[in-house]
């Protein structure tokens, strides 16, 4: 297989998890009375800049402070979200070491 094909497979595949996970997962309405930016009213939520709230369904959440998204900590599919990240970027490695070597 071809080095320049092998990166391609790897971005495109790490590019459809993270599709997969905005997509597949809608946003819910918030249970706890969030604001209207989708912040959480539970100031408890907060661990400092990481957000862990077993009762909110959101998988992605506001960040507490300056522009983005973070994980909410607690949802049932963020540590597998973050597995297969860290899993699709050691396969990378793996395949571009191997095949670099061949």
């Amino acid at each position: 297989m071809n080095l320049a094909l092998a990166e391609l497979l790897a971005i495109a595949f790490m590019v459809a998890v993270l599709a997969l996970a905005i997509v597949a997962v809608p946003a819910p309405k918030r249970r706890d009375g969030g604001n209207a930016r989708g912040m959480s009213a539970d100031p408890r939520a907060w661990r400092g800049n990481f957000y862990v709230n077993p009762d909110d369904p959101a998988l992605f959440v506001p960040k507490r402070q300056g522009a983005g998204w973070t994980l909410n900590l607690a949802h049932k599919w963020t540590w597998r979200l973050i597995w297969l990240t860290i899993g699709s970027l050691v396969a990378m490695v793996v395949l571009n070491t191997t095949l670099v070597h061949d």
